[in-house]
């Protein structure tokens, strides 16, 4: 793993396989450089890219400097741009998903192409006003060292059964998920700020942008799939039968390469 400083100080670690253009993956909920969404991903995407993963600030081997907030999370990835040649395509899965789209209007001259799956997206004022009850009470738990309760009962949210959840945590990764528990309160944020950016941002996008989702996912992925792409000038959309909010990565790879290689 190679490490570079946020422009907060926070160490970022990460890695890269392959060559080709700059791509970096950026993930969800409770996944590493390699574990989850971007070690299934790296074998079909190596042969035409430098594919980037990294472990976003609070996870794996990468640091987090308190207090979070959504911008330096901007600021990681604009730190692994520059310090790999200073363009990249983004591919976001869930909150990763958000968090390229919200760098694609941030950084328009360093980043090229944006493919999105499944971004979260905040609603009213009920389900914002719960989503800042659901942060409290993850916090709480947290500090009170009920790291568990809260991955499980996230895990359990995204649709996986009780022996996936138990397989999963009694995997070589299982403490390293336990140990993420915080950075949930992180994606928690990262959907209430969508509203904000559909509204306000997204029009500003300049880049081509490939939104994407799945039919067996969540109810709602393809309606907010087409709300991005209605929001932003140059975007697409792309509805993957049969994929849930896991997508497979031989699915879903070669769709990116097309795209991100498209002239």
């Amino acid at each position: 793993m190679k490490l570079t400083l946020s422009n907060d100080g926070t160490p970022i670690a990460y890695e890269t396989t392959g060559s080709g253009p700059l791509l970096i993956i950026i993930t969800g909920a409770l996944n590493t450089h390699n574990f989850g969404v971007p070690g299934e991903m790296v074998p079909f995407l190596q042969d035409n890219f430098t594919v980037l993963t990294y472990d976003r600030r609070g996870r794996g081997q990468s640091g987090d400097i308190p207090p979070y907030m959504v911008y330096k999370e901007l600021q990681d990835l604009e730190a692994l741009i520059d310090n790999n040649g200073g363009k990249a395509f983004l591919y976001g899965h869930s909150a990763g998903a958000a968090l390229a789209l919200f760098s694609a209007a941030e950084f328009p001259e360093k980043v090229l192409k944006v493919a999105a799956y499944e971004p979260p997206l905040s609603g009213g004022w009920l389900e914002r006003m719960v989503t800042k009850l659901l942060i409290r009470q993850i916090q709480k738990q947290v500090a009170e060292g009920r790291n568990l309760a809260v991955v499980t009962r996230f895990m359990r949210f995204v649709g996986m059964d009780d022996q996936l959840i138990e397989d999963t945590l009694a995997s070589e990764h299982g403490q390293t998920i336990i140990d993420m528990a915080a950075t949930i309160v992180y994606e928690a944020k990262i959907q209430a700020a969508t509203k904000l950016f559909l509204k306000s941002r997204a029009q500003d996008l300049t880049q081509p942008v490939l939104m994407l989702a799945g039919t067996k996912s969540f109810k709602t992925a393809p309606r907010i799939m087409v709300d991005f792409t209605h929001a932003i000038p140059l975007a697409e959309s792309h509805l993957l039968v049969g994929q849930t909010h896991s997508v497979e990565p031989q699915v879903i790879t070669p769709i990116l390469t097309e795209f991100f290689l498209r002239s």
